[in-house]
């Protein structure tokens, strides 16, 4: 027998009440347990077309001590891991946290963070969630072992700068059917400074304006934010 139509519409909102409802609670849930990013060894990632699942919350003790040499992150235990990787904590719009997992380096005692983008379809920082939220906010979190850190990525936006730090080109180039060199890739370079910690005589950090591949100009600098 077929229910009539009020009786399907109130049975709708039963149910859309109930996922609502068990939407709250889990995100609630994870809110205290915290839900890190997947990690993916390198060949995984590859398998995977280089996407790993991201977290939300990233949960540890804060460690409010400020770090004068990053060295120490090159030698962090990863046992049964591969890849030794940082965890990176973003500001949504949407208030719920977005998460991913990347692979930090240290150049002279300074802590960097790569993004490579590998769609060149889509512009910078909006190829992946995470770059786009940092360049709305740059204040994110840090997990590093089993401490967290409160910080800023700062891109670092002079081409021959990005160049010096990664040791090679940020450009990735493949040759063409054409026979001509084609831009398939960049590397992003993020400086990362400890949050409400002085640095530079006493003065926090400047937005950088983004360094972007020559056919993407349009990225302009979020306004300066004062973190209290």
């Amino acid at each position: 027998m077929e229910l009539e139509p009020h009786k399907k519409m109130k049975k709708l909102k039963i149910g859309a009440v109930l996922i609502l409802v068990i939407l709250a609670v889990t995100l609630v849930t994870l809110r205290f347990t915290g839900l890190e990013p997947e990690y993916l060894d390198l060949n995984q990632l590859r398998a995977h077309h280089m996407i790993a699942r991201p977290g939300l919350w990233l949960k540890g003790e804060v460690d409010t001590t400020p770090i004068t040499d990053w060295s120490f992150v090159d030698t962090v235990p990863h046992p049964g891991r591969s890849l030794n990787t940082v965890l990176v904590e973003t500001r949504t719009p949407y208030f719920i946290p977005h998460s991913v997992r990347t692979v930090p380096f240290v150049r002279d005692g300074m802590l960097f963070i790569r993004s490579h983008q590998d769609r060149m379809d889509l512009a910078f920082p909006h190829d992946k969630s995470w770059t786009a939220n940092v360049a709305r906010d740059p204040r994110v979190r840090l997990k590093i072992g089993d401490k967290l850190y409160e910080a800023m990525l700062v891109l670092v936006s002079d081409r021959s700068q990005a160049t010096a730090v990664l040791g090679r080109n940020a450009e990735v180039r493949v040759l063409g059917p054409d026979g001509q060199e084609h831009v398939v890739g960049y590397d992003h370079v993020f400086r990362v400074f400890q949050r409400n910690i002085p640095e530079y005589a006493g003065d926090q950090p400047s937005i950088s304006v983004a360094g972007l591949v020559p056919e993407n100009k349009s990225y302009l600098p979020p306004a300066p934010i004062v973190d209290k």
